[in-house]
Formats: structure tokens, sequence, C-alpha cells
């Protein structure tokens, strides 16, 4: 199994797993500490992403690795989906 299929496997388990999530903690109160552990985690993840939104702009403006226009809306699309994503 290539990487790219393994990170994407990964990726889909991880998005069911915050569907799980949000199915349990709907009607829990926010004062719960799973619940605002669980909230928590989540932002760190978006902070993350958000991070690597970063990263992949400068390595795209300052062309440190060869990156073709087409990769970089790719892989920007992809990061902002999966922010998206875990906003919901």
């Amino acid at each position: 199994m290539k990487t790219k299929e393994r990170i994407d496997q990964a990726y889909k388990r991880i998005k069911e797993l915050f569907l799980l999530i949000n199915d349990w903690t709907k009607g829990v109160k926010e004062t719960n500490s799973e619940y605002v552990e669980i909230k928590k985690r989540k932002q760190e993840i978006i902070d993350d992403l958000y991070l690597e939104l970063g990263q992949l702009n400068q390595i795209w403006t300052e062309q440190e690795i060869p990156l073709s226009d087409k990769d970089y809306v790719v892989k920007f699309d992809d990061i902002k989906q999966r922010i998206k994503d875990l906003k919901k």
C-alpha cells in the first residue's frame, strides 16, 4: 500500500471518529471534562493544519522544493477541506 493511500485511509478513520464523537457529545453539557478535552484536541489539530498550510505557502513562494502550481492547489484544497470538516 502506498504512503498516500495509508494517509487517506488514516484521514478517513479520523474523520469517522470525529463524526462519532460529535454524535456522542450532542446534548452534553460543555462543562463535561471529556467534551472539553475533545474540543481542545480538535482545536489543536486545526491549528496544526493551519501551520501545515503556512509551510506549504512558504515552500511554494520561496521555491525551496520544486512544486508545480497544480500540486500546490491540490494540497492547499485538501488541507482547507480537512480544516472545514473538523470545524463542523
